[in-house]
């Protein structure tokens, strides 16, 4: 650990208004903080300014509430509350019932339950959920209230799906189960014979995928229903609880590319028949009142954030027979959707937020405009419940009401557990600005210091999204408020390739992800600083997965940032290529493998022109990242090691595709203050700091 980070370290924070200035070294700042602070505490009778602000330290107290179900008469909501307990180091789940009506709540679950997952019967009178063991799983049933529990049938494999028939007689129940043998042995080696053997969200499959069976309510007798080569991603039941719909991808096509099918099977077993022949995915089956089945459809079978329809078909038919589609003019990303009396509500892209909208034939009407981004939904009667954030609130649940006619509607906050949480550390509200660049407007963001004076330029920090087909304005993140309170100003944008902006504007990434963009952020900068409170001299850059990527390309085209942070990303793309866990994903981007089209490989890849590279870099990478395999930091640390720039690499070995552990959050952002304070605040002395710099290799004088 370097002298900056020691004093930065946790339990002890630099106040804003005793931030780094230029020539003045972090260690000498320490003993003026620690002189000036209890001295503005004696003279003020209180806290110094800003002292509500966001620190690293404060995320240990955020909460966050995910979205379980309501009941079918719209009345009762089951959600989830999910606390950080840091004496444990582990996050503790609170399940509760809301009545819409009165507002009146119980605890269904404590965190000492282990319960997850529950689920309303078709009559609600009763809830399914599951009880966790250390040997698997249990089915439950309760009653409404919570009473009356009883375990249903023997433990089974743990459970993703649970889905009622609509007559209560059973549920259908999707488990990971052995499909064929398999030569490996988990925890000491893995055999794979086929691209998809791993994945980021299912870990390493060792001849095991997602299964359908069927738990009779009755008896608790469990019966396997597709004992295939297919791993089953959704289901839903006909209306006569005689037959089930679901989503499947084969095995071959896993990590392959993105087709999927929908598969029909009787209740009582058998072979599944194929309804869907489609390239591309079809996924999220929902038998209707009339007997047809509604999905989710595009046809694409590369591009993951292709435009797609509310398909519906006959159930005896499928889609070789007429294919009704809704939402076909809606020419952007969306991703859920349910149906809603005789029409369907979606979570749409749009302008930087996943709005809620609804859709009849090939029409669609926004309903929210709350700037969130809506992550899930749940519909019945004339009430959808939705989970999401936004800039300013990091988690929370939202109720949105249909009203007598189409142009009305209410939406209100139902749950934030936040309220008080954010009382105390003050978040920095975001300004919106647009741009011109080469044709296209750029629409983006920027978050100034509280204490930023009129005139006074501050050191700027350019945050990128991830995808690339994704983007900044519903999104939360800790960085946008706690760079601020330390007297960074954050700026962010939505560059080309990003959603929310029309299908074309997404489209024109393809083959250019460190081109047209990097251009774009690059003008918003230069925007930044002529409105006179970014400091030029004083610019970091930073982002994750693709954000990481393409901050790592501006520090080859550029040397105006004195400090980049990349965290997942992957600098060589012939490798990214080889390592992910989709293949798709780059044979998209990049128009094919990388034998097919190695001149748009090799242009995009940063470290085609690594050698361009003087920007002092932190890099961070989770070692159970599926998607961008840890070698791509290690590739990154390495080449700029060899060049003798000052880097940092910081390897988590229990996070996947982001920092997602709360201790891990914190431990970052501590790491990524002391970075910019030590390369963006201060001209560096490279000698001045030889015993900050100088690290212990490990290594012995013989080469093993």
């Amino acid at each position: 650990m370097n002298a900056e980070t020691a004093d930065r370290g946790r339990g002890r924070t630099v106040r804003p208004e005793c931030r780094i200035q230029p020539g003045c070294h972090p260690r000498h700042l320490d003993l003026f903080c620690r002189l000036l602070v209890p001295l503005l505490l004696v003279a003020t009778g209180g806290p110094p300014p800003n002292a509500l602000a966001l620190h690293p330290e404060n995320l240990y107290g955020q909460r966050t509430v995910s979205l379980d179900d309501l009941s079918p008469d719209g009345r009762y909501l089951i959600y989830s509350l999910h606390t950080f307990d840091r004496d444990a180091g582990a996050t503790r789940t609170t399940t509760l019932r809301r009545d819409l009506d009165d507002g009146q709540e119980i605890v269904l679950f404590s965190p000492e339950d282990r319960c997850a997952g529950p689920v309303w019967s078709p009559d609600g009178e009763i809830i399914a959920y599951r009880k966790r063991l250390d040997c698997g799983e249990e089915l439950w049933l309760m009653r409404a209230d919570g009473a009356q529990r009883r375990r249903l049938g023997d433990t089974c494999a743990a459970a993703s799906v649970l889905v009622w028939a609509p007559d209560g007689s059973a549920l259908a129940v999707i488990t990971t189960q052995t499909v064929d043998d398999y030569d490996g042995r988990s925890g000491e080696y893995v055999v794979a014979d086929f691209i998809g053997y791993r994945h980021l969200k299912a870990g390493y499959r060792e001849g095991s995928l997602r299964q359908l069976s069927l738990c009779d309510v009755a008896t608790g007798k469990q019966q396997r229903l597709v004992d295939a080569a297919i791993d089953v991603r959704n289901v839903a039941w006909s209306p006569d609880a005689t037959r089930l719909v679901f989503a499947g991808k084969r095995r071959e096509d896993l990590g392959v590319n993105l087709n999927s099918d929908l598969w029909i099977v009787d209740r009582a077993g058998g072979t599944p028949r194929q309804l869907t022949f489609n390239p591309g995915p079809d996924t999220k089956p929902r038998w209707l009142a009339d007997g047809r089945i509604s999905y989710l459809r595009s046809e694409d079978p590369l591009w993951e954030a292709q435009p797609v329809t509310i398909a519906r078909i006959a159930a005896d038919a499928g889609d070789r027979g007429p294919v009704l589609e809704s939402a076909t003019r809606f020419d952007d990303f969306f991703w859920r959707y349910a149906p809603a009396g005789d029409e369907f509500v979606f979570l749409g892209a749009n302008a930087g937020t996943l709005d809620l909208y609804r859709t009849t034939g090939d029409t669609q009407q926004r309903l929210t405009s709350a700037g969130c981004d809506f992550w899930d939904l749940r519909v019945a009667g004339d009430r959808v419940v939705l989970s999401g954030t936004d800039m300013q609130t990091p988690s929370a649940l939202y109720l949105f009401e249909f009203g007598a006619d189409d142009r009305s509607g209410s939406f209100e906050t139902l749950a934030d557990p936040n309220v008080d949480w954010c009382d105390k550390v003050a978040l920095i509200r975001a300004e919106t600005f647009a741009i011109e660049v080469e044709g296209r407007t750029i629409h983006g963001w920027y978050l100034l210091p509280d204490e930023l004076a009129p005139g006074q330029m501050a050191p700027t920090v350019l945050s990128i999204h991830g995808g690339p087909e994704w983007m900044y304005g519903g999104y939360f993140l800790p960085e946008f408020h706690i760079l601020p309170t330390y007297g960074y100003a954050v700026l962010i944008a939505n560059p080309t390739g990003s959603m929310g902006y029309g299908t074309e504007f997404m489209r024109d990434i393809r083959g250019d992800w460190t081109g047209r963009p990097a251009r774009e952020l690059t003008a918003c900068l230069d925007w930044a600083v002529a409105q006179g409170w970014a400091d030029p001299s004083r610019l970091a850059v930073m982002g994750g997965s693709y954000g990481g990527h393409l901050a790592a390309a501006l520090t080859t085209q550029s040397d105006r940032f004195r400090a980049a942070a990349v965290d997942r990303m992957y600098p060589e793309l012939v490798s990214f290529w080889g390592t992910t866990d989709e293949k798709w994903f780059p044979e998209w981007e990049f128009k094919g493998r990388p034998w097919e089209a190695a001149d748009v490989y090799a242009r995009n890849s940063p470290f085609t022109f690594v050698d361009r590279v003087t920007t002092p870099t932190l890099i961070s990478q989770g070692m159970q990242d599926y998607r961008c395999l840890i070698a791509g930091g290690e590739c990154w640390f390495s080449a700029l090691q060899a060049l003798g720039v000052p880097t940092r690499f910081i390897r988590f070995e229990n996070e996947g595709h982001g920092i997602r552990g709360r201790d891990n959050q914190v431990f970052y952002y501590d790491q990524l203050l002391a970075w910019f304070d030590r390369y963006v605040l201060t001209e560096h002395d490279d000698t001045a700091d030889d015993d900050a710099t100088e690290y212990d290799s490990g290594e012995t004088d013989t080469h093993e």
